[in-house]
């Protein structure tokens, strides 16, 4: 059993990786954000994935839509501290094979691994077994579905504090294109600032962990707005704090 990890905590990456070395499998890779987590999928092709929702720049949700719109072959077991019925169940119909608490025990960690190795399906006893079961059609219910795994990434960018500069730089594009994929972004979202953004993605849980935030807000207000940045990022670096 290959897995690769996804998660922005060294505790818990170290606690899942010693798990599945007890049980006789190989950690192929290991991510911090979710950018690195969809690259990592695609470059060592990991039996199982386990995934956090809320990861810096890529969040857990866009890396699901990201292997779901592409068809890629991986098992996905969700290792997160959200018990929201609404987000378990847009996990499962987003293709995810398990969903875990992190404060559940690494006892019942080796069980949903075990499920999943064997073709099976697990969800936390903490939550009702029921939330397993899928009604389908999530894509007409979420406003999201309208963006591309590109503006995804440039509204989480965004949201965490980063100028049309770093996020460019983060994705290899220029500012240019930044600002042209947040204009496709409002206009789908049907919002009208990049405060609005911020705020969109932070009421859907996308942002990371606070610590992640405070970091990153604390690296930007050492120092005066670079090159190229707008009004407007200076007011979503802001919002994002």
């Amino acid at each position: 059993m290959s897995v690769a990890i996804a998660d922005n905590h060294e505790m818990t990456r170290w606690g899942v990786r010693s798990l599945v070395e007890s049980m006789k499998g190989t950690v192929a890779a290991t991510a911090e954000t979710g950018l690195e987590a969809v690259s990592m999928v695609e470059e060592h092709d990991p039996d199982l994935l386990t995934l956090s929702l809320k990861l810096p720049h890529l969040n857990g949700f866009d890396v699901l839509y990201h292997l779901q719109r592409r068809a890629v072959e991986v098992d996905v077991l969700v290792l997160t501290t959200c018990e929201e019925e609404e987000r378990v169940r847009s996990v499962f119909e987003m293709g995810a094979s398990a969903y875990l608490l992190k404060q559940d025990s690494l006892d019942e960690l080796c069980r949903a691994i075990e499920a999943v190795w064997t073709g099976g399906r697990y969800i936390s006893n903490a939550l009702p077994e029921a939330w397993m079961e899928t009604a389908g059609g999530t894509e007409h219910r979420d406003p999201c579905h309208a963006l591309s795994l590109r503006e995804r990434e440039v509204m989480q960018l965004t949201a965490e504090g980063y100028t049309s500069r770093e996020v460019g730089e983060h994705l290899e594009i220029s500012p240019r294109t930044v600002e042209k994929h947040r204009e496709n972004i409002k206009d789908k979202l049907g919002i009208q600032t990049l405060v609005d953004m911020v705020r969109f993605a932070s009421e859907r849980g996308f942002l990371p962990d606070s610590r992640v935030l405070r970091s990153r807000a604390a690296a930007v207000a050492s120092r005066s707005p670079p090159v190229g940045s707008s009004r407007q990022d200076t007011v979503a670096r802001s919002a994002a704090r």
